[in-house]
């Protein structure tokens, strides 16, 4: 039996990790151009004289109801939803994951009660729970990200918890805790890798609901406040003008369903690489 191909060719090979790591360079580098300042204007500067003016040379993506650049506040805005994104999803990937592995390794009533509290967040959807989450802390973007860390860490909990029930009785799990190694070292040299891929899979595909969730409640008015530039705020903002001004409404929307699709596609492209059943032909 011929040995499993290398991570990167298994990516290279496969047309949604391709397609989707492309879209998800394709933000990153929008992200580094904002945070470096490297956008064609100031992404809150006005221009009153060129307000409402159509994609041209010097406004690529046209201008807003104030003047302002719409590809800068796109640049802008991507930044925002990433950064925000990044940072929850990251929160929500340690706290849960260490929780679903203790409580996949250790059981009992630890387990127990770590899926009922997860049950009790499931009973609600994903949205709503982190609309009522916001409501409660308030605007911005800093709570939109501890709401979306909040109603992710259930998730990954599950999602570490799963694999670890059935490691915890494998043969060198056994033989590690016959040697008397502290389960600490157990978990983290013996089960984690085993279960590292799950978890990386379930962080790209939570980024794609992360970014859309963090739209939604700058939508509604609930995430960043102007004059941050927010993908969300942008779309609310243009409604009035979707028909008249088209393009004001169009950057923002194009760049968030690019973005939900380009992180789930590069979650099935790892999910399909990560496979250990994957070999070489």
């Amino acid at each position: 039996m011929s040995a499993p191909q290398p991570l990167i060719r298994r990516l290279m090979v496969s047309p949604s990790a391709v397609v989707g790591g492309i879209i998800v360079a394709v933000l990153v580098i929008a992200m580094v151009m904002a945070l470096v300042g490297a956008t064609p204007y100031p992404p809150a500067e006005t221009h009153p004289e060129s307000r409402l003016q159509g994609p041209s040379w010097s406004y690529l993506l046209g201008t807003d109801l104030l003047g302002r650049d719409v590809l800068s506040r796109v640049l802008d805005g991507v930044r925002l939803s990433l950064q925000v994104s990044i940072v929850a999803v990251a929160v929500a990937a340690v706290i849960g994951s260490t929780i679903g592995l203790a409580a996949g390794f250790f059981g009992r009533w630890l387990d127990t009660a770590t899926m009922r509290v997860a049950d009790v967040f499931f009973a609600f959807p994903a949205i709503l729970l982190a609309l009522a989450i916001v409501t409660a802390l308030g605007s911005g973007w800093r709570n939109t990200a501890i709401a979306i860390a909040v109603v992710y860490t259930p998730i990954f909990a599950r999602v570490a918890r799963g694999p670890v029930l059935s490691l915890r009785t494998r043969e060198y799990v056994e033989a590690a805790e016959g040697l008397g190694f502290h389960p600490a070292r157990i978990l983290v040299v013996h089960v984690l890798p085993n279960v590292a891929a799950a978890i990386i899979v379930q962080i790209s595909l939570a980024l794609s609901w992360a970014i859309l969730t963090e739209s939604s409640l700058s939508f509604l008015g609930l995430g960043a406040q102007p004059p941050q530039a927010s993908l969300g705020l942008m779309i609310a903002d243009s409604r009035p003008l979707a028909t008249t001004a088209w393009w004001t409404f169009a950057g923002p929307a194009v760049v968030v369903a690019a973005a939900v699709i380009g992180f789930n596609l590069l979650g099935d492209g790892l999910r399909d690489a990560l496979d250990p059943t994957q070999e070489d032909e």
